[in-house]
């Protein structure tokens, strides 16, 4: 958050560092896939793994939330279909490796977008201290004020009050309270929602 934060109150020139930088780190990730992820399958029943030429994407690039604050962020669509290498053929894309290198690409952008800050910038990032302790902790550049990340996080706090509401209902209904498997449900409902 203190990414997009630091983009909206910087001057024209920084916000545009910061976005190259964004834009940077979302090709990172991308790259990261093709090399690691991206495959189709031939053979009987699919059963073998084919090195494909790349992927076909369509970025859209989004600067705010839907509730309005400032959100630097990217929307990649990729297409189903990729080219086999060797046979030149356009199969369907091995979603299941795709889908298994999700946390791993995710993790490239975080840590490819601090180098690129860094290095263009100078910023520094630490780990945020008020994070759920269950979770890898959230890294955020320092000297950006955590109230300003806040108020500029309506959409996560309008999203969180649903989510106890959501589980609350649920406990009345179910006379205990909800799973983790149901509570993932129940934020993935509230997300929905707002």
């Amino acid at each position: 958050k203190s990414v997009s934060t630091l983009w909206a109150i910087a001057d024209e020139p920084t916000a545009a560092v910061i976005e190259a930088a964004h834009q940077q780190a979302v090709a990172d990730a991308l790259a990261y896939l093709e090399e690691h992820a991206l495959f189709t399958r031939e053979g009987t029943d699919g059963v073998r793994p084919v090195e494909t030429t790349g992927l076909i994407a369509a970025a859209f690039t989004h600067r705010d939330s839907r509730a309005g604050d400032p959100d630097l962020h990217t929307h990649v669509a990729v297409a189903n279909k990729v080219k086999a290498r060797v046979s030149g053929k356009w199969l369907a894309i091995d979603g299941r490796l795709v889908y298994k290198a999700n946390i791993a690409a995710s993790e490239t952008y975080n840590t490819r977008l601090e180098h690129h800050l860094t290095r263009a910038l100078g910023v520094r990032f630490a780990e945020r201290t008020d994070g759920d302790p269950r979770k890898r902790p959230v890294r955020e550049i320092v000297g950006v004020d955590p109230r300003l990340n806040q108020f500029w996080s309506s959409r996560r706090a309008g999203i969180q009050a649903r989510r106890e509401v959501l589980a609350q209902d649920f406990q009345a209904a179910h006379g205990r309270p909800p799973s983790p498997i149901e509570s993932i449900k129940l934020a993935q409902q509230a997300t929905l929602e707002t």
